[in-house]
Order: structure tokens, then C-alpha cells, then sequence
């Protein structure tokens, strides 16, 4: 309630006063972008959690005779006897069927380390004693409302949208990202109308990053559409024919505490937040998010094809086909056959004689990559985590299951993390707001597959909005070029990366075997699958090299150190 919060100065105090009024109850009430730790002195409790889409880390550990958070793993490490790399949760990170920051599990990177799930709470008493509790389960929120119609879903889809936005507008100067395509115009257009009536400063920085290639060059008019409807924007074009993939090598990798699948990008994120650093922002506004649960999943022939309606299926790969120019029976297969049966998606009869393990150049998503040592794959049994992710993707409802999976992947910001925040900025994303990813989970799938419509809910509530060749875009220009261009550039460097890192010793890869696979990549050899999981690969070695080295840095001093009794001590 306004009246418990309203004399509140931070959200801190925010949090803090609805715990005193509601206890833990009240915690779960809390929306935001969060992280937090209440300590219940009358109680000798501790209660920690984070959001639904875990916007901030939080990490923890238990030695038997102290317990410890912290937002980062590194303060962790020194109160460890030993640094114990979690070899099975490396394997895990390795066999992703898609880039996620987080695995969704409580281990990380370090044996003994663990984290505070999204939508967790975790309650430590005096004692020592650990209790974990989830509040938020998305798949709890998963029912198709079929009464909706696509001009009500757009009507209350921009509703949530818009105050999505306005909550994110009150922090500060505030800069927001403008590709020209539909997501970030959006989130743009939204901003500028609230600023045009009062809401937040009177100033919209927006940053575009231009190309001088031909393939990407014809983005920057679609930006201009927006800003010739004028309003509060000042807009910054960016060159960005520099912000090649896997620029690592001419400025130093932020610390990061996990791997992360989406390293090779870091250019790019890194060149968007410089910039909006230079012209003062708090906030970054983005358009990341929208494809999650907006776009259609096609598998609604998996679920025809297990119910037995094979016309049904037969139809809708038809209809599929003509509108995307493709085959019908490899419609059929890639979103039917394979999803109904998720072992087949796992690979073909060979990669089953291999034992789980691709064959280069054509990997699949859930094969072993083929420079993983067998020693390694087996140990850590990589075959049966390609069997668990298949059927995590594509198990029982495959629609349903993967809009969860969308979900995991969503799970916090690397660039927020990492970037933003430790020059004093916040990167937030209305798409992502809890409110508007629910009421996407409430979408019948009739209203997220319309042919000729790439998001249907999202292009009918931006109706009168987005100028008319934005909103009615049917593609965007794709970025292949800069992935080959960025390993070809760099394929020295991270060649020589993965001779001399110590990552060898772990004994997962074959270096000469991945160096084979990259050089075959840099002249475009390899399907979309093989490429992933050699961005990941790397992304592992990348951070192993780093964190051998931070773990003989010096550390700052823990913020607070709570004594409870003599055998427990809570650092935070």
C-alpha cells in the first residue's frame, strides 16, 4: 500500500517496510528488477531473493561454521579452503541447446558455491539452518485464455507495455536503444509519448549503431522513421563496423563470475553502454525480450501429431510452407515429427553410434560437440544431459515447454551485470516485465502464428504508434556477416587462447580438433548448431583464463559481517 511506502527514500527502505508490515509474505508481493537480503534480528533469521527473471545475481555458502552471500562469486572464493572448478556444471554450461546466462539449478561454476534460484526465497536461520522456497512459477501461469481476440490481446498488451516503460522512466536521464526494428522502436515510441506528457526528464537519448556494409546498411532509414515524428529524442548514431564478434583481445574481458554463452558479442554491448556513459544516463531502455513468448513456436503440429490429428498437423506444415517458401516435409519434420519425439531431435543414428557425440561441420543442437575429449563427455555423462535437454525443450507440451525454456534464457543481464552497473547504470527492459511476460503466457497459439505477421499481438498493439514500415516489417537485415568477419579478423588471437590456456589441464577439449573446427567456421563452413557450440566453447575458455587469474588478485573487504553466536558468521 501508498501509505506504507510513500516516506520511503530508496527502494531498500521500499522493501524493508513492506517486510515490517507483511514479513515474508510481503517479499513476494515486491515487483522490480531485484536482488535483496533482509535481516530479521527478532527473528535471528535471514531472508534473501531475487526476482522472477533474477535481474541482479545472488550467490551463497555454507562452510559449517559460516555463511556467506554476496552479488558476485569472487568474495565467495576466498572462504573456501580449496577453489574447487564444478566440472558437471562446465559439462552442463557445454551442452546448452541455446545461449542462457544461468543454468537453471542452485550449483555453479564452483563446487560449494551455490545460487538463489528466480522466484526463490531462501531462509537461513541462526543455526545454520537452510530452507528454500519458491514463490514464482511460471509454469503455474501457463493457460490459454482462447476467449481473447487479437484486437483485445493488442488493446491490453499495450497497456501493460506502456506502464512497463513509464515504471522505467522514473530513474534518472534516460537513453534507450534504437536498432529500426520493431522491438526497440517500440519501447522508444512508448518513452517519447510519456515524456510528452510529463512523465520523467524531458530528454530521450537514443543510440543507433549505423554500418557502412551494404547488408546493414538500410537499418539506419528505419531509425529515422522514428525520429521524424519528432518528440523529446536526441538521437546518436553510432559506427559500429568495428564491433566485431570476438573482440576480446584489444580491451580486457569485464570479471564475470559463470561463463557466458553470449561473450562473442561483447563489442557490441560494450560500444552501446560506453556511449550512453558519455551522455550522462541512469537508464538504459532496450527492446531485448519481445521474441520470447511473442513470437509463435510453430510446435502446435508436435502436440496434433501426439494426439493422432495427423490431417491436422498435415494441414498446418501446408500452410507453413507456402507462407515461408519451404519444403512441406521439412516443415513438417524440424516442427512435428522431430518435436513429438524429442530423442530424434537429439541426432541422427550416428550420433547415437558415437555416443552422443556431432560430426563436424553439421552438429546438432543436442550432440556433443566433436573436440570434447570422450574421456571428459563420458565422466560427466554429456550424452544423457543431450537427452535431458531435448526432452526439457520438447517434453510433453512442446509448445508449453518451450516458452519455458524462453524463460530460462531470459534469466538476467550480462550487460547490466557487467557493464552498465559498475559505471553507475541500470539496464532495463520493459518486455521483460513480469506483468507482460504473464499475460504472453495467456496467448493462444492462433494469435502468435498468423502468416505474413512475425508478432501479431505485439504489431497490433503498436497500431498508430510505430510509423506503418516499421510496424509492418516482415524480416530485419541479419548479422552473419559481422560473426564471420569477427573470427576471421580474430582467429590468431583466440587460436592462441586456446593453445596456452590453462583450461587444458581440466581435460574437456582437444585443442587441435577445436582450432580445425574455427578455422573450417571463418570461411563459413558449419551449420548454425557447429557455430554455437563454438561460441560457447570459447566463451568457457575465455573465462577460466580470467578467473585463474582474479583468484590471485586482492579483495575488498566484505560491505557488512553480521556475528551470530560464536559459530555462524553472515557476510553479505
Amino acid at each position: 500500500p501508498q501509505s506504507i511506502t510513500q516516506n520511503c527514500t530508496s527502494d531498500a527502505a521500499i522493501a524493508l517496510a513492506v517486510y515490517s508490515h507483511f514479513g515474508r509474505q510481503g517479499l513476494e508481493q515486491l515487483e522490480g528488477e531485484f536482488s535483496l537480503v533482509v535481516w530479521d534480528g527478532e527473528l535471528q533469521r535471514l531472508f534473501a531473493l531475487r526476482d522472477p527473471l533474477g535481474s541482479w545475481q545472488l550467490f551463497w555458502l555454507n562452510t559449517g561454521t559460516k555463511l556467506a552471500l554476496s552479488t558476485s562469486i569472487l568474495p565467495l572464493l576466498d572462504l573456501l579452503p580449496n577453489k574447487p572448478f564444478n566440472l558437471d556444471f562446465l559439462a552442463q554450461f557445454l551442452m546448452l541447446p541455446s545461449p542462457a546466462l544461468e543454468l537453471p539449478t542452485e550449483e555453479t561454476a564452483f563446487t560449494g558455491i551455490n545460487r538463489v534460484l528466480p522466484g526463490t526465497i531462501l531462509t537461513i536461520t541462526a543455526t545454520g539452518k537452510v530452507e528454500t522456497y519458491r514463490w514464482w512459477d511460471w509454469a503455474a501461469k501457463q493457460h490459454h485464455n482462447n476467449s481473447l481476440t487479437l484486437e483485445s490481446a493488442g488493446e491490453h498488451y499495450a497497456h501493460l507495455l506502456r506502464q512497463a516503460v513509464k515504471q522505467r522512466m522514473e530513474r534518472g536521464q534516460i537513453a534507450a536503444h534504437l536498432s529500426g526494428g520493431m522491438d526497440s522502436s517500440s519501447v522508444v515510441c512508448l518513452a517519447r509519448d510519456w515524456m510528452l506528457s510529463g512523465v520523467g526528464k524531458p530528454q530521450l537519448d537514443t543510440l543507433t549503431a549505423v554500418y557502412k556494409r551494404p547488408s546493414l546498411a538500410g537499418e539506419r532509414a528505419y531509425a529515422e522513421m522514428v525520429l521524424e515524428q519528432g518528440g523529446p529524442i536526441v538521437p546518436h548514431f553510432i559506427d559500429a563496423d568495428d564491433a566485431l564478434v570476438f573482440r576480446w583481445f584489444n580491451d580486457d574481458i569485464p570479471y564475470h563470475d559463470e561463463p557466458y554463452a553470449g561473450l562473442s558479442h561483447l563489442a557490441m554491448e560494450k560500444l552501446l553502454v560506453e556511449a550512453a556513459h558519455k551522455l550522462g544516463a541512469d537508464t538504459i531502455l532496450t527492446g531485448m525480450g519481445a521474441d520470447e513468448l511473442l513470437v509463435g513456436t510453430r510446435l502446435s503440429m508436435a502436440s496434433q501429431l501426439r494426439q493422432g490429428q495427423w490431417l491436422a498437423a498435415f494441414s498446418e506444415a501446408q500452410r507453413m510452407a507456402q507462407a515461408n517458401n519451404q519444403s512441406i516435409w521439412s516443415i513438417l519434420y524440424q516442427f512435428g515429427i522431430g518435436p513429438a519425439l524429442p530423442m530424434l531431435m537429439v541426432g541422427t543414428i550416428g550420433t547415437w553410434w558415437r555416443g552422443g557425440f556431432g560430426r563436424w561441420p553439421k552438429v546438432g543442437k543436442f550432440a556433443i560437440p566433436p573436440w570434447i575429449l570422450p574421456e571428459f563427455a563420458q565422466c560427466f555423462k554429456m550424452q544423457t544431459i543431450g537427452k535431458q535437454n531435448a526432452q526439457r525443450l520438447y517434453g510433453g507440451s512442446a509448445e508449453l515447454s518451450v516458452d519455458l525454456w524462453s524463460l530460462q534464457t531470459s534469466v538476467g543481464d550480462w550487460s547490466r551485470w557487467y557493464l552498465a552497473a559498475p559505471q553507475g547504470m541500470h539496464n532495463s527492459h520493459p518486455f521483460l516485465d513480469s506483468r507482460v511476460l504473464s499475460f504472453c503466457l495467456e496467448l493462444p497459439t492462433a494469435l502468435r502464428e498468423i502468416p505474413g505477421m512475425p508478432k501479431p499481438v505485439l504489431q497490433t498493439a503498436m497500431r498508430g504508434i510505430l510509423p506503418e514500415p516499421i510496424r509492418t516489417r516482415r524480416d530485419k537485415a541479419t548479422f552473419n556477416d559481422i560473426y564471420w568477419l569477427g573470427l576471421s579478423k580474430h582467429l590468431p588471437c583466440l587460436e592462441f587462447m586456446v593453445r596456452n590456456s590453462p583450461s587444458q589441464e581440466l581435460g574437456i577439449f582437444d585443442a587441435q580438433q577445436l582450432i580445425h573446427a574455427m578455422r573450417q567456421a571463418a570461411v563459413g563452413i558449419g551449420n548454425m548448431e557447429a557455430i554455437y557450440h563454438i561460441n560457447t566453447t570459447l566463451a568457457l575458455i575465455a573465462w577460466f583464463d580470467q578467473m585463474m587469474a582474479a583468484q590471485h588478485q586482492p579483495l575488498e573487504a566484505p560491505t557488512e559481517v553480521h556475528q551470530l553466536h560464536r559459530q555462524v558468521e553472515i557476510t553479505c
